[in-house]
């Protein structure tokens, strides 16, 4: 196996160990306390584009600039319905609807530019043991993505200036859909299962700044370049909590899966398969009801060979470890997959680091993050390939956020002319 990473990322990493060892020394090691975690929640949640995590952030308050002449009222009138119909019935929903526009340096054909929309319903319905340990929910989703007034979507973005990996991922074209029906089951915050119509994106490999609508927006960040977790489909996990601070996963989904298409048309006994064993840092104390301020997780999958797509078998190991320091948070991730050059993964290995800092203008929910990665692809007939991606999210009205985002490619494999090519974007996002 070769383990070969460039310098140029090895000087990085080096150079951010040692601003981590500095963070470490200033914080003070708090002791881990009940009554700063959440009783009816496994020690790490969904991933933050995860329906029910996307409704804990919505119902959260928050600072913004300003308000929309004429909205207060009725925005309030809006917010204390959807409260009752939980109080009442357990039933949550979110209407969300975000755009991405994005601009390259440089283009190998006419075509530079993309636009693409994404509008999603999403909800849960805890029609058993509401606010409880042991409860059984619910969870759907609807949705649909396009261009906009572009040739490409921003998912298809990267294939005009060479990268090996979209800068814009989920950001396509799809016609309306059920992207997720699941029924869930929690027995006393010890034990739990899903299964339905799952996303695995949203499910697996944790990491605190994953949802393209609000964070990165490039698939190595979002979707992870070293896991060919599969699209919407049938599928499910088992979910076990041994000890306070550590849980154990199981998952298995139809490696084919396709939201638009029946279960009869996808499924045919080719399936990818997870085991994820996590736990919480301890360093610094949970907040209650809040995803863990440190988490490290080892994810080790297998994907059976998709015959039909002509994609050979895969298998691999991610590792991830985050931890928040006040308003810094750290990350970094690596991951190896045994594939060939014809197998489900961009990445043979990668690599990533980063950081994000919070509250930057004394708003509860600004957040600027970069991330340094590199990819070393299956294939040898195409070269490493080392980017930068960034953004920064502003809250600008209780229901709208705003903020640009950057890729940085270095030497794109299928550009060889070019040895930097970069990728502005705007996005915005509007929830209710």
């Amino acid at each position: 196996m070769n383990y070969q990473v460039p310098c140029r990322f090895l000087l990085f990493a080096t150079l951010y160990c040692g601003v981590l060892a500095l963070l470490h020394l200033s914080f003070p090691v708090l002791a881990y306390s009940d009554e700063s975690a959440s009783a009816d929640t496994f020690p790490v949640r969904d991933n933050p584009g995860s329906i029910i995590a996307s409704l804990d952030q919505a119902e959260k308050e928050r600072d913004y600039l300003f308000q929309l002449p004429g909205t207060s009222g009725l925005m309030q009138s809006w917010t204390e319905w959807k409260a009752s119909l939980y109080e009442k019935y357990g039933f949550r929903f979110l209407v969300e609807f975000a755009t991405l526009y994005q601009k390259a340096s440089t283009s190998l054909t006419i075509e530079d530019d993309a636009a693409g929309y994404d509008i999603e319903f999403t909800g849960t319905w805890t029609f058993w043991g509401k606010d409880t340990p042991t409860y059984s929910m619910i969870g759907y989703s609807i949705f649909k993505k396009d261009s906009m007034g572009t040739a490409f979507t921003p998912l298809t973005l990267f294939t005009q200036y060479g990268s090996l990996y979209p800068g814009g991922v989920a950001y396509g074209e799809d016609d309306w859909v059920v992207g997720e029906l699941w029924y869930q089951q929690r027995i006393k915050n010890k034990f739990g299962f899903r299964f339905g119509y799952v996303f695995p994106l949203t499910a697996y490999d944790f990491f605190p700044f994953k949802n393209y609508r609000t964070d990165f927006v490039d698939q190595n960040n979002v979707a992870n370049t070293s896991i060919p977790l599969p699209f919407e489909g049938l599928g499910g996990f088992i979910q076990y909590k041994p000890a306070q601070k550590m849980f154990l996963r199981l998952g298995l989904h139809d490696a084919n899966a396709d939201p638009h298409e029946p279960v009869s048309e996808t499924y045919d006994g080719e399936l990818f398969s997870i085991f994820e064993f996590g736990l919480d840092t301890n360093l610094v104390p949970r907040q209650k009801g809040a995803p863990p301020a440190g988490h490290f997780h080892v994810s080790i999958w297998h994907q059976d060979p998709r015959e039909d797509f002509g994609i050979s078998r895969g298998a691999g190991i991610t590792a991830t470890l985050t931890q928040r320091f006040g308003q810094l948070h750290p990350f970094i991730r690596y991951g190896y997959a045994d594939v060939d050059p014809d197998g489900p993964t961009f990445a043979k290995q990668m690599a990533a680091i980063g950081i994000g800092f919070e509250n930057i203008f004394a708003q509860t929910k600004d957040r600027l993050a970069v991330s340094l990665s590199w990819v070393e692809p299956p294939d040898d007939a195409f070269t490493n390939q080392t980017a930068i991606d960034a953004y920064y999210r502003l809250q600008l009205t209780p229901q709208i956020e705003f903020g640009p985002t950057l890729g940085i490619v270095f030497d794109p494999v299928s550009n060889p002319e070019e040895s930097t090519v970069y990728v502005g974007g705007l996005r915005v996002r509007f929830f209710l």
